[in-house]
């Protein structure tokens, strides 16, 4: 009765203006969420749960498609939360895995270990034993209860935003009821119906997005949001001057243009009773503006569970605060404490006692306290877990968080472009590799690309021209693509330069290094001009699986340039490239990604089919890591199959760097071929260098089969390699190669 009268006066107070509220009911609706959320649901007055955290960091060819985790780090602490608002948390366990260990192993100094020049398994314990802990946020990370009235997950973004139902609010949102929802839970059906929440003009710190609330209770459910605003990561000091404040601006739209930061807040129902948290899920997304499909997201996803509720907890705080402390709490270094010793004790921890002994860090904050309790790195490695560490997500978990990603990401792609930093047409190039390359088709060539964003959620209108110097042959390409959750669409038209086979890296930053600083160029080309329609699945069964059509005009091409750094030192030549079948063809592609316990298969089928010829071709490549003397080694096996006509562009060659090292790419080629290399690192541990020996064979199943031996050095995880081969049969002698692993 009381909550229904205050919201009847709160509805007569509200503006009544549309261009705050929709209608009636949308204003109505308000009005009793934002009296449940002054009130913040006095029912609850403490809960003890189990708060479990992962973060990762991951990088992919786009937001959708699948990601490769760099780091993954999970947590678990015991939390209880008092009205109006103490918190104390007790990490009790923790657990790393980073796949780029090996060169987070290379570069040891950055981890306070100067005095190991090479690292071993014990170096790689301790660093894995620093990222367990270090890792672990020491205020809190989470929202305890309700939001208040602002909204930041883990400090992120540096200015809170306002929240929607915030006093004051509704002069900076408008609210829209647009949508509702069945829940069927024990015991209850719980009606949500969906709130629109838009700013009416671009401000210092906003959100976008969606607010369910319970019909029956107004409690907000679920809040879906994009952080939008003017000092999202800068802002201005108090008694800044107009300068400071355009400054601030400036480099807040700077960070804006690289960061894209977006949360997804779920509350669930215990006891049939009380909505309290249960999934707190905050992405931020990386992106180069400039190249296509880059994409770097972090997330840090918070789950709560095993719920007590108003038991009455003892909270005991071994951390002395002030009352006089600012609303933010002090600063990370001089809040942290020992843990094990006098609580009074205030002196600065160095990294080795935070190790050994943990610590505890406190502040105050609206309405209460809070105290983050760390026990020592060992401590935290001892506890015991339920589940095995998975470096990717449980496949129903990732399903979850993929569909609130893509909801995050939508409503980010309805936000005008001066209000994400997000240009609407921009420079762009697909990959490093399309600003300037380098082959002997066309000596060096120039790329000059550009993107539109043209309105429609996901897509993107992409134009590339570039100029061989070597060959005077202007190409270009026109795509318009959609990437959104369930896959990247592609429409193009083109006249470009393509490889013959599926596997080379003709066209990468990589083969051009190494054509001009080695004379190799490890991969045939010839020219196609036409247009066609390709789809990428990002999820499901189908998941990696590339299905394209096309139609093109095929030509050949020559070697037009001697040009590289060898030739200014002697007399040297690029073998020559074959001439294509020439003429109208239709072609359609298959390809397919996926793993197979450790291993990698890549596998594929191309048809081709002209006037007078046609071709299938069915290639397919396993990679296959594995443990000899307790040394990292790797088989790559390779073998295709080919029917029909013997059309160049689809015979298989043998030869280079992806088949036989040792030999000239292209060697052999044949209608059918078959590859397998061996590679085996010579230190137990990965480090910042890393000696290979290796041994490949192949052939085209026409005369003696190629043979090639060789040895390498690896740097920076294989990011940079460099190969010395030799051709045994037939005996062709040295060849050296330089090997660049670049991210697109």
């Amino acid at each position: 009765m009381v909550q229904a009268f205050l919201a009847a006066l709160l509805a007569l107070s509200l503006p009544q203006d549309t261009a705050t509220f929709r209608d009636a009911a949308a204003a109505e609706t308000y009005a009793r969420a934002r009296v449940r959320h002054i009130r913040q649901d006095s029912l609850v007055r403490d809960y003890q749960a189990t708060v479990r955290t992962r973060l990762d960091a991951t990088a992919g060819r786009g937001r959708f498609a699948r990601l490769t985790t760099l780091l993954a780090h999970e947590s678990v602490a015991e939390v209880t939360w008092r009205a109006p608002n103490d918190l104390m948390v007790r990490v009790i366990g923790a657990r790393v895995r980073a796949p780029l260990i090996g060169m987070l192993q290379g570069l040891g100094e950055d981890f306070g270990m100067k005095e190991a020049a090479e690292f071993d398994e014990e170096a790689a314990r301790e660093v894995e034993a620093e990222l367990r802990q270090e890792l672990v946020m020491d205020r809190p990370w989470f929202i305890p209860r309700a939001l208040g009235d602002s909204i930041r997950l883990m400090g992120v973004p540096d200015h809170a935003a306002l929240h929607p139902l915030a006093d004051g609010a509704t002069a900076y949102y408008r609210f829209a009821l647009t949508d509702s929802v069945t829940l069927i839970l024990p015991g209850r059906t719980v009606r949500a119906v969906k709130m629109e929440v838009r700013p009416k003009a671009f401000g210092p710190a906003l959100v976008y997005g969606d607010m369910w609330l319970d019909r029956e209770t107004a409690d907000v459910v679920r809040l879906t949001v994009v952080f939008i605003g003017q000092y999202l990561w800068e802002r201005p000091n108090r008694g800044a001057t107009a300068e400071d404040s355009a400054r601030a601006r400036q480099e807040s739209k700077d960070a804006d243009r690289y960061l894209s930061v977006e949360a997804d807040v779920e509350y669930a129902l215990i006891d049939n009773l009380y909505w309290m948290p249960h999934r707190q899920l905050l992405a931020i997304t990386a992106e180069i503006p400039w190249i296509l499909n880059l994409a770097i997201p972090a997330r840090a996803i918070t789950t709560f569970s095993d719920y007590r509720v108003n038991r009455s907890p003892a909270i005991e705080f071994r951390v002395e605060v002030s009352d006089s402390m600012p609303p933010e709490g002090i600063r990370r270094r001089s809040v942290r404490t020992r843990r094990r010793s006098d609580p009074s004790d205030t002196t600065e921890l160095d990294h080795r006692t935070l190790q050994e002994e943990g610590y505890a860090s406190a502040g105050v904050w609206s309405g209460g306290r809070w105290e983050v309790d760390v026990p020592p790195a060992d401590s935290l490695a001892e506890h015991q877990w339920d589940t095995e560490f998975q470096v990717d997500l449980d496949p129903l978990e990732e399903r979850q968080i993929r569909e609130s990603f893509a909801r995050m990401s939508e409503l980010e792609y309805e936000l005008p472009p001066e209000w994400t930093g997000k240009r609407k047409l921009a420079l762009a190039w697909e990959r490093f590799a399309d600003i300037v390359r380098y082959t002997r088709t066309q000596g060096l060539s120039l790329g000059l690309g550009a993107r539109l964003r043209p309105g429609p959620k996901f897509t993107t209108l992409y134009a590339e021209a570039r100029f061989g110097i070597a060959d005077l042959r202007p190409t270009a390409l026109v795509a318009w693509r959609r990437d959104g959750p369930s896959g990247l669409l592609d429409i193009s038209a083109y006249r470009t330069v393509h490889e013959a086979e599926p596997w080379t890296q003709g066209l990468t930053i990589g083969n051009s290094l190494n054509a001009f600083f080695t004379g190799h160029d490890d991969a045939d080309y010839y020219l196609a001009s036409g247009g066609g329609i390709s789809y990428t699945v990002n999820h499901g069964t189908l998941r990696d699986l590339e299905i394209g059509a096309y139609a093109e005009y095929h030509e050949s091409m020559q070697t037009e340039t001697n040009v590289s750094l060898p030739d200014l030192f002697g007399d040297f030549s690029f073998q020559e490239n074959p001439p294509a079948a020439e003429g109208w063809f239709a072609r359609g592609a298959l390809t397919h990604r996926t793993r197979i316990g450790p291993a990698t298969l890549r596998d594929g089928a191309d048809v081709l089919w002209g006037d007078s010829l046609a071709a299938g071709r069915f290639w397919g490549a396993l990679f296959v890591p594995f443990r000899v003397l307790d040394r990292a080694a790797r088989v790559t096996l390779r073998a295709g199959v080919t029917g029909g006509d013997a059309i160049e562009q689809f015979l298989f060659r043998v030869g280079g760097q992806q088949t036989v090292r040792g030999h000239t790419y292209g060697t052999k080629r044949g209608t059918e071929f078959y590859a397998a290399q061996l590679d085996v690192t010579l230190n137990k541990s990965s480090s910042l260098w890393t000696p290979v020996l290796y041994a490949d064979v192949g052939d085209t199943f026409a005369g003696d089969p190629l043979v090639g031996i060789g040895a390498g050095l690896a740097l920076l995880g294989e990011t940079l390699r460099m190969n010395l081969s030799w051709g045994l049969n037939p005996d062709v002698g040295a060849r050296f190669d330089i090997l660049i692993r670049a991210p697109r």
